[in-house]
């Protein structure tokens, strides 16, 4: 097919017929004009709107000056706009009969639940929300989203002028799975899509067509507060992905509040690809990029990879992020700006895997675990493996530690904790099922599967209590040791599974903050550690024990 750089020179009344590489002449400059719009070879006007086009244009009450709106992200914007008038025409006064003040009190608390759970899940994936599930699978991060989203949804239906309220929240963060059957171009004109958008998540499922620079344009023209953008990617043969990304790259720029990108691609040469347009056409507050898939050198962490270089370019950057593909021991690093020395990206943050057989904590991954301020370390083989990592670490801040529910109890952990941490945060995984113990021939000792179940689920109860009750323990003697001084913060994340087969015991009140029941007055709690509560409020240290939000609960 022909391309754009063998257009011949044309006349006023000529057109170039992209498709069969043809000049075609006309009568008048404005059917050359018009023509144009239906011969292009990629995004062009299907033949059969041109009757109804024609049918507009000479339509007496048509006049071109008019037309005010100067492109798709104006139209799409008029479109919402006026259909949200029409939905809300009754105005602003509540005939409901509850007072502004407490309505407007009321969504104010709903909203803070959803979008705290939505940030906290975010800090949690290191901002990678793309989800890993289907809209439909359950997870206990999608069951708490959806029961404050139902919440202010019901709120919405109630009344138009609670609607108005509402939209905003419901509108805060926007996860888009475009298919081949919905692509992009059905948010549009999206009504809870507005200079209220914060967060936007876009997954392109193979197969999806990716979007011309008209429909991206349009997009994000309607918003224009956006501040953290995540995108995943396939490979595409639909068009070429190099024009995509520099359209994309070119309409985020415009993009004066956005601060934080996220970028992933199955196709390991696309980072590259991305990373050269957005440095050549950078937003002007950005301050973070992750890329969700890349390649690390897991012999030499602490350096930053080359093809990251040209971003430096980016005066307003303030740190990277690279989540390794397939590494075993490195799951992601973090490089942040050096303070005071604005060219150089120095090591801040280290997430990574280790068992009794990890031996690579020698030499520069050494170097690397010294220079690290923050450290999230799965892991198996208790004391000695945590012990092995973390006493390399001698500039730590904030530790990070995700049991591995093979363990099986927590172990002392004053005895190895750096006397610079600050920040505390323990996952306590749910321990492994007690009937994966159980002999198939001995199956044989229950009457019914269903008794063998209960007394699965009854074991596993006990045994998530029983080692509560030791992570107390310990986590007291951390904050008897001399060497906590500085810590600030403490979080215990106890994982869905533990929670839901031990309801008798814990009590949540916002789905997410844990307390052990207090009898039967659903209002009252006591501390899930109650140990390490105590001593926190006399040291004046933060604490609290949730309930960890997975994308999966799978997840570890």
């Amino acid at each position: 097919m022909a391309k754009s750089s063998n257009v011949p020179q044309l006349g006023d009344n000529e057109c170039f017929d992209e498709v069969w590489g043809a000049k075609v002449r006309f009568s008048n400059p404005s059917e050359a004009l018009l023509a144009q719009l239906f011969l292009k070879e990629d995004g062009a006007i299907p033949l059969p709107a041109l009757d109804a086009l024609l049918s507009v244009i000479r339509n007496p009450s048509f006049n071109v000056k008019d037309v005010n709106f100067n492109n798709c992200g104006d139209f799409c914007s008029i479109v919402t706009s006026s259909r949200v008038e029409a939905t809300t025409r009754r105005g602003w006064e509540s005939e409901t009969g509850i007072p502004e003040v407490i309505l407007e009190g009321a969504l104010d608390v709903l909203g803070a639940e959803l979008l705290s759970v939505w940030d906290d899940a975010r800090e949690h994936y290191h901002g990678n929300m793309i989800m890993e599930f289907g809209y439909y699978d359950g997870s206990s991060l999608q069951d708490v989203l959806t029961t404050w989203r139902d919440a202010i949804f019901n709120c919405a239906l109630v009344h138009s002028s609670w609607l108005v309220r509402a939209r905003p929240l419901l509108g805060y963060y926007h996860r888009f799975q475009a298919t081949n059957l919905s692509p992009l171009s059905r948010s549009l004109t999206n009504p809870c899509l507005g200079p209220w958008t914060r967060d936007l998540q876009i997954k392109f499922e193979e197969r999806s067509p990716l979007p011309h620079d008209v429909v991206i344009n349009a997009f994000f023209t309607r918003l224009p507060n956006l501040r953290t953008f995540c995108l995943q990617t396939l490979h595409y043969v639909s068009r070429p992905y190099d024009g995509f990304i520099a359209g994309l790259c070119k309409s985020l720029s415009f993009l004066t509040s956005l601060e934080e990108i996220y970028f992933s691609s199955a196709v390991s040469e696309e980072p590259n690809l991305f990373v050269q347009q957005l440095s050549k056409t950078p937003p002007s507050s950005l301050k973070s990029v992750q890329f969700l898939s890349g390649s690390l050198n897991e012999s030499a962490p602490h350096n930053l990879p080359l093809w990251l270089l040209p971003l430096l370019s980016i005066a307003s950057l303030q740190s990277f992020r690279v989540h390794g593909n397939g590494m075993e021991f490195i799951k992601s690093v973090l490089w942040s700006r050096s303070p005071g020395k604005p060219g150089i990206f120095g090591l801040e943050e280290l997430d990574i895997r280790a068992t009794e057989a990890t031996t690579n904590v020698e030499g520069r991954m050494a170097d690397a675990l010294r220079a690290a301020k923050r450290l999230s370390l799965k892991y198996r083989g208790g004391q000695a493996t945590v012990g092995r990592v973390v006493s390399k670490c001698r500039s730590l801040r904030s530790l990070s530690l995700i049991g591995d529910r093979r363990e099986s109890e927590f172990f002392d952990l004053a005895e190895i904790i750096p006397s610079t941490i600050e920040e505390l945060s323990i996952s306590f995984p749910p321990l492994a099922d007690p009937g994966d113990n159980i002999e198939p021939e001995d199956e044989y000792n229950f009457p019914n599967l269903h008794f063998m179940n209960s007394f699965r689920e009854t074991t596993a109860a006990k045994g998530d209590l029983s080692m509560l009750n030791v992570l107390d323990k310990y986590v007291y003697k951390v904050l008897h040791s001399e060497k906590t001084g500085r810590l600030q913060d403490i979080k215990i994340h106890i994982h869905p599974n533990s929670v839901s087969r031990n309801q008798d015991f814990f009590h949540s009140p916002n789905h997410r903050l844990l307390y052990r029941r207090n009898g039967d007055d659903p209002l009252s709690g006591a501390p899930v550690l109650p140990l390490c509560q105590n001593i926190c409020l006399e040291r004046g240290i933060s604490f609290s024990v949730e309930m960890q939000l997975l994308k999966s609960d799978f997840d570890e």
